[in-house]
């Protein structure tokens, strides 16, 4: 037994079920006027139809809209219709005209000829009911091409409720050929009568179809597809490249930085052509899931989606182009597609063209790449971020995609060369020295801050090559890349157990020559011991508490006398607080996380430090805590400088302090020669304070308290005799 069909219930559901914006109906009703001219043109190519001179059959198609009568029309120059015609093409829902002719032509024609049938948009037989949507009566004026069957017009009309009548109709009712659709629209949907709203629908969705489309306004005449399908052309001048990029945009100015035309026949048939403009588009206040890729998906020259995110990714928003396919699998509101797994094997090739065509431009104008690199770089490494944090997808493939093409085109700045010049990071593993394991990269808002940081003497000083990383993104891409060729990414701020052995075997090889280095100055620096490192170590501890998880003597500063590793650094800081916020906890947690504190053994404030603790405890604490504030700040995780303020202010009251009295009063209070026969600051017992000066460890600083005494004292003579 066959199905049956409630043929008004079935008519309900196409024409307010189907399509998702009622604006659609202009689009399915230019598309079968576009396919009555392509039907036309195909019989007079193949002999079946007499050629018509121009300027008596243009193949055109003409828009209108009348406020006054509340109406929409439509006409073209096509096949027109027989008696039979409409009763079997309007009055049957889903029998495709169209598909009908094509199955003819493909036995009767040629291969050429064939081709131009494959060119016929409509393949549902449901476009016309669209119209529907915003009528409440539909109107269908016709007269058939051929002068023996055109002898009579037709006028078909219905209410979309399930019946419709036809009849004759005097001829000068009817178009010469061709058809007129009149739709007599809905209170709700009278826009559709305002003439510049009808425009720019039309422009919209049919700005590249085959054939002249124009609206008409009185007796004027406005052509609304002037601009070329340039993707189908074989040959397209620079200028009419920048006024096709200036037509997707909509805009007046810009030119393509780069120009990139695809076309491919597998897995489906494609045309496409891309542009990547010389400005980066304006992203600001625009949330990601915000953000509309700037390709639009055509399917023989008709919009399918303005957007095309199931081809062309977020991460590649800034393109502008078109895609174009004969064969594409679409569902039957010609709005979506219904094979998935098909759609993204075509998304793959797409953007793993688009991302080699990037590749080869770098080694073929580097300088022009950089251009690019600088405006969207953030672009790609958002892209690759999301491709390496994708799962399994339907088509058995795994995340990480593109991932090997993207990293290609990563540029950074290194310690080793010049300022705005930039390699890539296959050009930084060919210059990594011998049996080097690790890529090495820092994180700083500029060059010379990285530069300056603490963590990057020792790779200065050994001559290590390092990766400058400007962007906060950057971190992130580093820590989710992971590895490159085989070389682990580390940051130098990590531990020294991250880096490789062979950094700490340069060191020892090298410690004898800094040694001597050393001992060539007029004054030495003894370091401490390691029972006094032990008893520094405790101290530390015991004024930071729980602000550190460990206090540790290391041999990778030169310079700097501390710095703090295994902390989380700014941009997580950054990102957490912002995750953070509303709960319970708050974002103020993260400034509790502990780090370790690394100290440099043989730098001349750790010494003076050991020292100070039993001698002056005040102002050892006080340095204490500003030398483990300056190692936050250098680790750019301190978040409120602030509460610094005060201790530095008393650092600073007793280093003004120290300096007056030294001045006022020679020979009291001094520091000590540089040839002092014997450093008095390496000795564990102080000297007793003096009974007439306050206390001191060898002439360096007096305590706070006795410092705060001082200030009540009278300057000037009575100050000079107090001394």
């Amino acid at each position: 037994m066959e199905f049956r069909a409630e043929t008004q219930k079935l008519l309900h559901i196409v024409t307010h079920s189907l399509y998702t914006d009622k604006e659609v109906f202009i689009r399915e009703l230019i598309s079968n006027a576009s396919d009555a001219l392509e039907k036309l043109r195909f019989l007079q190519v193949s002999g079946q139809a007499p050629s018509v001179p121009e300027e008596e059959g243009a193949l055109r198609i003409v828009i209108s809209a009348d406020p006054a009568a509340k109406t929409f029309t439509i006409e073209d120059s096509g096949v027109g219709m027989t008696r039979e015609d409409c009763i079997d093409n309007l009055g049957t829902i889903a029998k495709s005209g169209s598909r009908k002719f094509i199955e003819e032509a493909n036995k009767a024609a040629s291969g050429g000829e064939s081709e131009r049938a494959q060119a016929l948009i409509g393949q549902f037989g449901v476009g016309f009911y669209s119209s529907f949507i915003v009528s409440d009566k539909v109107e269908v004026f016709t007269r058939h091409f051929d002068a023996d069957k055109g002898a009579s017009a037709w006028h078909w009309t219905s209410d979309g409720l399930g019946s419709f009548n036809i009849r004759e109709c005097p001829l000068d009712e009817a178009p010469a050929r061709g058809s007129r659709i009149v739709c007599h629209l809905k209170p709700d949907c009278l826009e559709f009568a305002n003439p510049q709203n009808c425009k720019t629908k039309a422009e919209h969705f049919s700005s590249f179809i085959s054939f002249p489309l124009y609206l008409k306004e009185g007796t004027d005449e406005t052509r609304l597809n002037p601009q070329e399908a340039l993707w189908l052309k074989s040959s397209v001048s620079e200028e009419e490249h920048k006024e096709f990029l200036r037509f997707l945009g909509n805009t007046t100015y810009g030119e393509p930085l780069y120009t990139l035309r695809f076309n491919t026949d597998a897995p489906l048939s494609i045309k496409s052509l891309f542009y990547i403009p010389e400005d980066a588009p304006v992203r600001i206040f625009q949330k990601q899931t915000d953000r509309e890729v700037s390709v639009a998906l055509h399917s023989r020259r008709v919009l399918v989606q303005k957007s095309a995110s199931r081809v062309i990714p977020r991460w590649l928003g800034f393109i502008r182009g078109v895609i174009d396919c004969e064969d594409l699998p679409l569902n039957i509101s010609r709005e979506n597609m219904q094979d998935t797994r098909l759609m993204e094997k075509l998304s793959y090739a797409v953007v793993r063209r688009i991302l080699k065509f990037f590749d080869e431009e770098s080694q073929r104008d580097g300088k022009k790449f950089l251009q690019f690199y600088h405006k969207f770089s953030s672009y790609l490494k958002e892209g690759l971020l999301e491709d390496m944090g994708q799962q399994e997808t339907s088509t058995g493939g795994t995340g990480g995609a593109h991932k090997n093409q993207l990293v290609k085109l990563l540029r950074y700045e290194c310690s080793q060369k010049p300022p705005k010049e930039y390699i890539s990071l296959e050009e930084y593993v060919k210059s990594m020295k011998a049996k080097q394991e690790n890529i090495y990269y820092m994180c700083a808002t500029n060059r010379q801050t990285a530069l300056a940081s603490p963590y990057m003497e020792q790779f200065l000083q050994k001559d290590r090559n390092v990766l400058l990383m400007y962007d906060e993104i950057d971190e992130f891409v580093a820590m989710n890349l992971q590895n490159y060729d085989g070389k682990k990414l580390v940051a130098v701020d990590s531990p020294e157990d991250d880096f490789e052995p062979l950094l700490e075997e340069e060191q020892e090889a090298e410690a004898d020559e800094e040694t001597k280095a050393e001992d060539k100055k007029d004054v030495e620096r003894p370091a401490l011991s390691s029972e006094q490192q032990s008893q520094l170590e405790g101290y530390i501890k015991g004024v930071l508490g729980n602000r550190v998880t460990a206090i540790k003597f290391s041999s990778r500063l030169t310079k700097s006398p501390a710095v703090v590793t295994g902390f989380l650094s700014s941009t997580m800081r950054k990102m957490m607080k912002s995750m953070m916020k509303g709960s319970e906890e708050g974002p103020s947690n993260l400034a509790n996380l502990p780090v370790t504190l690394e100290l440099n053994p043989g730098h001349e404030l750790t010494t003076s430090l050991y020292h100070l603790q039993t001698s002056q405890p005040d102002i050892a604490q006080m340095l204490t805590e500003q030398l483990y504030d300056n190692a936050c700040i250098a680790a750019g995780i301190l978040d409120e400088p602030k509460t610094m303020l005060d201790r530095l202010n008393n650092l600073l009251q007793v280093t003004a302090s120290y300096a007056y009295y030294s001045s006022s009063s020679p020979g009291v209070n001094q520091p000590p020669p540089t040839d002092a026969p014997e450093d008095r600051a390496a000795t564990s017992d102080p000297p007793p304070p003096s009974e007439e000066t306050p206390s001191s460890s060898s002439g360096r600083a007096a305590s706070s308290e006795s410092f705060d005494t001082m200030q009540e004292e009278p300057t000037g003579k009575t100050a000079e005799a107090k001394a």
